[in-house]
C-alpha cells in the first residue's frame, strides 16, 4: 500500500475534527476517547512518527489509549493500515 496523499490526510482530520463532538468522551473502560481523537490528529498534523509517540508516551503525555490510537493513524498515513482512524469511531458516535 502506498503512503495517503496529502489531500487524504486533510480529509481525514477534517472528517476526525467533524466527529469528535459525537464521539461518547468516555469508553466503557474510562478511556478518554476525546484524547485519542485529538493525538490521532496530533499525529496526522504534526507528521509525527513512531518515535515521537513513544517518547510522548515515556514523557507521560500519552495514555496506552492515545498511544495506540495515535500509532493507528500513523499506520494508515503510512499506507500500512486500511482502515481510516476515523471509522473505528464510527460505532461510537452519540447521534
Amino acid at each position: 500500500m502506498a503512503s495517503k496523499t496529502q489531500s487524504e490526510i486533510n480529509a481525514e482530520i477534517a472528517r476526525l475534527k467533524e466527529i469528535k463532538p459525537k464521539v461518547q468522551h468516555f469508553s466503557h473502560f474510562g478511556d478518554d476517547n476525546h484524547a485519542a481523537i485529538d493525538a490521532q490528529l496530533d499525529a496526522l498534523e504534526g507528521d509525527q512518527d513512531d518515535d515521537e509517540i513513544y517518547q510522548l508516551q515515556d514523557s507521560g503525555d500519552l495514555t496506552d489509549a492515545e498511544v495506540e490510537s495515535a500509532l493507528g493513524a500513523i499506520q494508515w498515513r503510512d499506507g500500512e493500515e486500511d482502515e481510516a482512524p476515523s471509522a473505528g469511531w464510527e460505532p461510537l458516535i452519540a447521534e
